[in-house]
């Protein structure tokens, strides 16, 4: 693209985001629909996907495309997506895959620049947002390259996953160099904003949560109770999400085997290599059944189904800091939904579940433990009423509605 091009698509106020996802993230497409409607052209270049079932909206672009022909980068980005189809995201075999193609293969550093660098140059947009840490080099790359301003947007305390020690200190490695270089940073809540501030002494770092629009109303039905032949007496206790090796999900089927009320059952909506795991063991249990699992529904589907709970959990140990400081997409899709929440006890759940009062927290470090507080949740009827009343409050101001105004006035300065 030459110079000409270049300020003509400055003026245009478009925007270039990129992901090294092949699904996008909730949290880029609810900024994406808030930018474009403040004025700004949004792109997002995301990561080649193979199923061919997923239909891509107009503003999504593909790199990184290529298979066991292209260079190595393509090739092992290639041989990740067929492995992430039989093994458990995050599990141990996966993750000592990865680290040796880490180690040995490809540089963490440069990756995604050598798989996205060709395509993100074709565009000169006014600002760059690297959507998490593994982004940011190839987006500050781009954004020198056409004097556009740059964005990170840290999805979590990415260098603190559950990493080798090498792999973690590389990564911090690698956001510090190019942190600074940085015209605004943000990320989901005050203890990771926190963590970056300490880290690499930035006086600000913008604090957008992963919350759900209000305007989407929901309302309570029996869909769980129509899809498996349920009693209307039971009571549905629903985990949602990537069914990944790091969501304590083994423990919370086991759990089941110990919950005293005959009346609450599990559902387990998601899909994941972990599933065929966790179905086994759910087989295993005796009695009447009490785990049910339902396929993934698109995002636009997913709070109808979220409101025919009469609980949401949120399983998740401190198995890393990342962890410890997490507040994942289900925490708002429960609040949005008006579900009560039983939540482990780290930091943000406990600041939003039992300092708004709409649920509960506790200990969720074996089985028996998840059951008894399962058991604690369904225990009083009168408490549920009380917390799904402050849902209701909670919903009006925990929302995207009210993170949209913080986000545009972030991006309104970089004009």
């Amino acid at each position: 693209m030459d110079a000409a091009a270049a300020r003509q698509d400055h003026e245009s106020n478009s925007i270039l985001m990129l992901t090294a996802d092949r699904q996008i993230d909730r949290r880029i497409l609810l900024q994406a629909d808030s930018l474009e409607k403040a004025g700004w052209r949004v792109t997002i270049l995301a990561m080649t996907d193979d199923d061919t079932e997923r239909r891509d909206e107009p503003r999504v672009v593909r790199a990184g495309a290529g298979g066991q022909g292209g260079g190595r980068e393509q090739q092992v980005a290639y041989g990740y997506r067929q492995l992430a189809r039989r093994l458990p995201m995050n599990g141990a075999m996966m993750r000592s895959l990865k680290r040796l193609a880490w180690r040995f293969l490809v540089d963490q550093e440069t990756f995604h620049a050598r798989l996205y660098g060709d395509v993100a140059s074709r565009f000169a947009p006014r600002v760059v947002v690297a959507h998490d840490l593994p982004m940011l080099p190839v987006a500050s790359q781009v954004a020198r390259g056409c004097a556009a301003r740059l964005v990170y947007d840290s999805h979590e305390l990415y260098s603190e996953q559950e990493f080798s020690a090498r792999e973690r200190r590389r990564w911090a490695e690698i956001e510090a160099r190019y942190i600074g270089n940085c015209d605004a940073v943000m990320t989901i809540n005050q203890s990771i904003a926190g963590e970056l501030a300490r880290r690499h002494a930035l006086s600000q770092v913008h604090v957008i949560s992963n919350a759900e629009r209000a305007t989407d109303a929901t309302h309570s039905s029996r869909l769980f109770h129509e899809l498996f032949g349920l009693p209307a007496t039971r009571k549905i206790l629903l985990f949602q999400g990537g069914l990944s090796a790091n969501r304590n999900l083994q423990a919370l089927v086991a759990a089941m085997r110990h919950v005293k009320n005959p009346e609450i059952v599990l559902v387990i909506l998601g899909d994941g290599a972990l599933k065929q795991r966790l179905t086994r063991e759910a087989r295993r249990q005796p009695g009447t059944q009490r785990v049910f699992f339902q396929a993934a529904v698109p995002q636009h589907e997913l709070l109808s189904h979220t409101a025919a709970a009469d609980a949401g959990v949120i399983p998740y140990r401190a198995t890393c800091l990342n962890n410890y400081f997490c507040t994942p997409n289900k925490l708002f899709e429960f609040i949005a939904a008006g579900v009560p929440i039983l939540g482990s006890d780290l930091p943000e759940i406990r600041s939003m579940v039992a300092g708004r009062g709409i649920g509960l927290v506790g200990d969720m470090s074996s089985a028996p433990a998840v059951a008894s507080l399962i058991d604690e949740l369904f225990g009083d009827e009168a408490r549920l009423d009380f917390w799904r009343e402050n849902l209701r409050q909670t919903r009006k101001a925990v929302c995207w509605e009210a993170e949209e105004g913080k986000l545009l006035a972030i991006y309104e300065a970089l004009r």
